[in-house]
């Protein structure tokens, strides 16, 4: 019980202690320079932060920008190279290609099951 009473009166003197010490008058521009500050610190960050996405953003478009010219450059290279197939040469590369000796099982054993019908 001891320690509790002398607490107690240190935390009234402390108390009293405060309640006689003078007001503190602030500097009259303090208000102004902590809210210029403060304004200051919000906008830099913010500043910083979409400066910086733009740069990433500027980035990519132009990324996007030199991928796309050089898609179109091979495109007209490789138009200019090519001829166009006629219809003919497609069906004969079709025919070709259908008429090899490894599908020739296939078609000898279909026109022997046509002969047995």
């Amino acid at each position: 019980m001891h320690t509790n009473d002398h607490i107690k009166t240190e935390v009234r003197e402390t108390l009293a202690l405060l309640d006689t010490l003078p007001e503190l008058e602030p500097h009259y521009l303090f208000r102004a320079r902590l809210f210029e500050r403060i304004e200051h610190e919000t906008a830099g960050a913010y500043h910083e932060r979409h400066t910086t996405a733009g740069g990433l953003k500027f980035a990519l478009m132009a990324f996007l920008f030199v991928i796309n010219i050089g898609s179109v450059f091979v495109l007209m290279q490789s138009n200019t190279n090519e001829q166009m197939l006629s219809k003919q040469e497609v069906i004969q590369s079709l025919t070709n290609e259908y008429n090899s000796p490894a599908l020739s099982y296939y078609f000898d054993n279909d026109s022997v099951e046509d002969k047995n019908d």
